[in-house]
C-alpha cells in the first residue's frame, strides 16, 4: 500500500510539472468518454430499460397488416371482436392519440390527449397516483365522460392539488369528471401527454373508420403463449371477414417495446458505434502522447534503474500514471456526458421516444467506469510495454540527450496514427452519407409552393356545431374574414396538410376496376378541401377543372384525383369524366362520384415517401368539424398570427388555435429525425477528424524533433529546405495513405447498416467515399506542414559544431 501511495504521489508531482500534457490528455479522454457516456445514456433509456409497466414483455401492439405489408389502425368493429374472444390474452384495449379543446378556465387551450378503452390501464398494469383509473364498463354506450390527468399536467396546471379528483373540466365543450391521476412518468401513448379520456365504443354499423391502435397482454410470453395469441388473432380475423366481407389483410402483433422504438433502434445503435470509434481515436491519441512522454523520460527512467528501482516498479509507475489519467478523464467525461445529454434531450424531444426514461442511473455510471478502466489499460499498456522490452539503463546515460527513439516505439506510434486515420475516415464517410442524404431529402419536389404559408388547426365541438350546416357556415365565414385581412393573399381549409400531416386514408374503387376474391381495394389519402386549397398551396392542375361554385350541397358528387391515382388506376391516365367511389368490394353501395380534375402529386406522407394515390372531396359537399387552415401571405407569415387569432375569436371566442406553424417549420419537422442523426454523426465525424489530425501533427512533430540530427546532416550535405519538407510530407503521406486504404475497406464493410437511413444515396456512394478520402488526405498533409517546415529550417552549422 505504501508503494502504491508513493506511486500516486510521484504521478501527481510529475503531472504538475507538465500541465500542458495533462490538459491535452484529460481533454481528449473527457471528450471520448463523455460522448460515449451520453449516447449510452440515451440507448439505455430508450432501448434497454424495460417499459414502466407490469411485466412489459407480455405486452403487444395489435394492428392491421394489409396487402404489401402496410400497417393500419383498427376500427371499433375489430376491437369489439377481439374483446369478445381474447382467450390467449389476459386483457385487450385500444387507444387513439388526439387533442382536446380545453375551455372554461381562462384562455382556450389545446391539450394533448388520448381516447382509451375501459381496460387500457388494466392492460398496461399500472396503478393511479390518486383517484381511480377507468374500468371495463367505462367505454360502453351511455357511460359518463371522465378523464385521468397525467402527473406532470396535474402538477403544472393544478399545482398537484389532491382535491381536483371529482371536479369537472370542459373538453371540446363537454363536461368531464376528473377520475384519477396517473403515476409519475406515465405518458403513454405519446410524449408530453396531458390526459386520457374514456372513449365510448358504439355498436358499429360498418367496419370502418380505422383510427384505433390495439394493445394486448399475453397470458404467457413464452413461445407457446405467443403462438396461441397469433391463433387467437387469426380466428378473430376470420370472424370479421365472414361478417364484413373478405379481404387480403390480417392482424399483426408485435412486442410493445419493439413497436414503440423500432424506428429509432438502428439509428441509436449506429450513433453508439460512432462514438465508440471516437473513443478509440481518443485512446490512440492519449497512447501516442504517453509514448512521446516516455521517450522524453528515458534518461529519468535510466537514472531510477541505476539507483536500484526494478523494471517491474517502473512499469507499475507508468500504469499508475495511466490509471490516474483514466480516472480523472472518466470523471470529467461523466460530467461532460451529463451536459451532452441535457443538450440532446430538447433536440430529440419530438424524434426519440421514451425520453422520460433517460436518466443517469447505475447502468450508465457503470458503463462510464468500465470504459474509463478499459481506456486506461489500452493507452497505458503501450508505454509500459516499451519500457519492459528495452534496456533503458545504458544508452540514455551513455549518450546524453541524443538518444533517439527506438524503432519499436516509432513503429507503434505510426501504427496508432494509421488506426486513428482509418477510424476517422469511417466516421466521416458515415457522416458524409447522411449529409448527402439530408441534402437530397431537402431538395425533394413537394408538389406545391411552400413559401409564405401559415397553418394551424381548429376542432369544432359538436355541442355548438352539431351538423354539417353549422360546420360549413363557420368555415365559410372564417375564410371570408381571413382573405379580407391585409397581408393575406388567400386562405383554405383541408383535413390533412403536406408534407406529413395525413389524418385520413381510405380505400377506393376506380371505374372498371376488378377485384379477385379476397382482394382488398387500394388505399389512398382522403382529402376534404375547400375550393381555394389548390390555389393557396400552388398545386398545379393537370387536366379538367378545380372545385368551383357548381360543387354545392345537393349537386353532383365530384372528386379530384392525383396524377399517380389517375395513371395507376385509369387506362392511359384519362380519369376526367370517369367515375370513382371510396371503399372497395365490401362497400358496393357507396355513391359514385364524377372525376372533374387531375392535380399534381403532393407529399402528404413524408418527404421520403414515394408518390401515392390521393383523392380530394369538395369541402362544400363534405364539411368536417376538424380542419387545418392554411393561408398564403404577402409578408412574413408570423406577422399575421395575431390578426388570424383575432379573426377566429371574432366568430367563436372559445376556439383555441393549435399547432400554429409556418410551412417552413412543418417542412423542417418532416426531416427532423434525419437532421438530428446527421448533425450528431457529423459532429462525431468532425471531432474524430480533429483528433486524428492532432495525432498526425504530434507524431510528425516528435519525429522531426527526434530526427533533428539527421536533418542537419542532410542539410550539411547539400539538401535544400524543400527536400527536407518533402521528406517529412512524404512520410506523413504514407501514413495517411495507409490509414485511408484501411478506412475505406472498413467503411465499405460497415456502411451497409445505414441503408435504411439514407434517401437518394447508396451506402457505397463513390462520390462520398472519394470526397472524404481526399479531404482526409489533404487535412493530414496540412497537419504535417508545420513539422515539415521546421525540418526545412534545420541548421547544418549546429550539427557540424556538435560533431567537433
Amino acid at each position: 500500500m505504501d508503494s502504491l501511495l508513493q506511486d500516486l504521489r510521484f504521478s501527481i508531482h510529475s503531472f504538475r510539472r507538465q500541465p500542458g500534457f495533462v490538459a491535452v490528455a484529460l481533454g481528449t479522454l473527457a471528450l471520448g468518454i463523455g460522448t460515449a457516456t451520453a449516447m449510452f445514456n440515451v440507448v439505455n433509456g430508450v432501448l434497454l430499460k424495460p417499459l414502466p409497466f407490469h411485466d412489459p414483455a407480455a405486452l403487444t401492439m395489435i394492428r392491421i397488416e394489409g396487402r404489401g405489408g402496410g400497417l393500419f389502425p383498427l376500427p371499433d368493429a375489430d376491437y369489439l371482436a377481439l374483446r369478445a374472444d381474447h382467450h390467449a390474452f389476459a386483457n385487450v384495449a385500444v387507444y387513439a392519440s388526439t387533442s382536446f379543446n380545453f375551455t372554461g378556465s381562462g384562455t382556450p387551450d389545446v391539450l394533448r390527449g388520448a381516447w382509451v378503452s375501459g381496460d387500457f390501464f388494466t392492460t398496461l398494469g399500472v396503478q393511479p397516483a390518486a383517484g381511480r383509473f377507468f374500468a371495463g364498463a367505462d367505454d360502453a354506450p351511455g357511460a359518463a365522460h371522465m378523464v385521468v390527468l397525467t402527473h406532470r399536467f396535474w402538477t403544472r396546471r393544478f399545482g398537484a392539488d389532491p382535491n381536483v379528483i371529482g371536479q369537472t373540466i370542459r373538453l371540446d365543450d363537454v363536461p368531464c369528471t376528473i377520475a384519477g391521476i396517473g403515476p409519475p412518468g406515465l405518458e403513454f401513448p405519446r410524449q408530453d401527454l396531458d390526459l386520457w379520456r374514456n372513449g365510448i365504443i358504439e355498436t358499429p354499423t360498418r367496419r370502418g373508420p380505422f383510427y384505433l391502435t390495439g394493445i394486448g397482454r399475453l397470458r404467457s410470453s413464452e413461445p407457446q403463449g405467443i403462438a396461441a395469441a397469433h391463433a387467437n388473432l387469426e380466428t378473430a380475423a376470420a370472424t370479421l371477414k365472414q361478417q364484413y366481407g373478405p379481404g387480403d389483410w390480417s392482424f399483426q402483433m408485435l412486442p410493445l417495446t419493439d413497436a414503440l422504438v423500432g424506428d429509432v433502434r438502428t439509428p441509436l445503435y449506429l450513433l453508439l458505434a460512432a462514438v465508440g470509434f471516437l473513443l478509440l481515436i481518443a485512446i490512440a491519441n492519449v497512447a501516442n502522447l504517453l509514448l512521446s512522454r516516455s521517450a522524453a523520460r528515458q534518461r529519468e527512467l535510466a537514472v531510477r534503474l541505476a539507483l536500484g528501482a526494478s523494471r517491474a516498479r517502473i512499469v507499475r509507475q507508468l500504469l499508475t500514471e495511466s490509471a490516474l489519467l483514466s480516472a480523472a478523464g472518466g470523471a470529467l467525461g461523466v460530467l461532460l456526458g451529463i451536459g451532452i445529454t441535457t443538450v440532446l434531450l430538447p433536440l430529440g424531444r419530438t424524434i426519440v421516444p421514451r425520453l422520460a426514461q433517460i436518466e443517469m442511473d447505475w447502468r450508465v455510471l457503470a458503463f462510464a467506469a468500465g470504459i474509463s478502466v478499459a481506456a486506461g489499460l489500452l493507452f497505458g499498456t503501450a508505454p509500459a510495454m516499451q519500457v519492459s522490452r528495452r534496456d533503458v539503463s545504458s544508452d540514455p546515460l551513455r549518450d546524453g540527450q541524443r538518444t533517439g527513439t527506438s524503432r519499436s516505439r516509432r513503429r507503434l506510434q505510426r501504427t496508432l496514427v494509421v488506426a486513428e486515420i482509418a477510424l476517422a475516415l469511417m466516421l466521416s464517410v458515415g457522416a458524409g452519407l447522411l449529409v448527402r442524404s439530408l441534402i437530397r431529402l431537402q431538395q425533394v419536389e413537394l408538389g406545391f409552393r411552400p413559401e409564405r404559408l401559415l397553418t394551424f388547426t381548429l376542432a369544432l365541438p359538436r355541442t355548438r356545431y352539431p351538423d354539417e350546416h353549422a360546420s360549413r357556415a363557420f368555415y365559410q365565414r372564417l375564410l371570408e374574414r381571413l382573405e379580407a385581412m391585409p397581408g393575406v393573399q388567400s386562405a383554405a381549409v383541408a383535413v390533412s396538410l403536406p408534407p406529413d400531416r395525413v389524418t385520413v386514408t381510405d380505400n377506393f374503387t376506380a371505374e372498371g376496376q376488378q377485384y379477385d376474391i379476397g382482394q382488398s381495394a387500394p388505399v389512398g389519402t382522403l382529402m376534404v378541401a375547400s375550393a381555394s386549397y389548390f390555389r393557396t398551396l400552388g398545386i398545379p392542375l393537370l387536366a379538367g377543372r378545380l372545385f368551383d361554385d357548381r360543387d354545392r350541397p345537393g349537386g353532383e358528387r365530384v372528386v379530384i384525383v392525383s396524377r399517380t391515382l389517375a395513371e395507376r388506376y385509369y387506362p392511359g391516365g384519362n380519369a376526367v369524366g370517369r367515375r370513382f367511389r371510396n371503399g372497395g368490394p365490401e362497400r358496393p353501395k357507396n355513391e359514385w362520384m364524377r372525376v372533374v380534375g387531375i392535380v399534381g402529386d403532393v407529399k402528404y406522407d413524408g418527404l421520403a415517401a414515394a408518390p401515392a394515390p390521393a383523392f380530394y372531396w369538395p369541402f362544400e359537399q363534405h364539411p368536417w368539424t376538424d380542419q387545418f387552415v392554411v393561408l398564403r401571405t404577402t409578408t412574413e407569415p408570423e406577422a399575421v398570427t395575431g390578426a388570424v387569432r383575432d379573426a377566429v375569436w371574432s366568430i367563436d371566442r372559445e376556439l383555441p388555435l393549435a399547432l400554429v406553424r409556418t410551412m417552413d417549420e412543418l417542412r423542417a419537422a418532416a426531416s427532423a429525425d434525419s437532421t438530428f442523426r446527421t448533425y450528431l454523426l457529423g459532429s462525431f465525424g468532425a471531432l474524430g477528424l480533429m483528433l486524428a489530425l492532432v495525432g498526425v501533427y504530434g507524431v510528425m512533430s516528435y519525429a522531426v524533433c527526434q530526427r533533428s540530427h539527421e536533418m542537419g546532416v542532410r542539410a550539411a550535405l547539400g539538401a535544400r529546405p524543400w527536400d527536407l519538407v518533402a521528406l517529412v510530407l512524404r512520410d506523413a503521406g504514407m501514413l495517411a495513405a495507409l490509414g485511408i486504404v484501411i478506412g475505406l475497406v472498413g467503411a465499405l464493410a460497415v456502411t451497409s447498416v445505414s441503408e435504411t437511413l439514407l434517401f437518394g444515396v447508396t451506402p457505397r456512394d463513390p462520390a462520398t467515399f472519394a470526397g472524404v478520402a481526399a479531404l482526409l488526405a489533404a487535412a493530414a498533409l496540412l497537419a504535417s506542414w508545420i513539422p515539415a517546415t521546421r525540418a526545412g529550417r534545420s541548421d547544418p552549422l549546429g550539427v557540424l559544431r556538435n560533431l567537433e
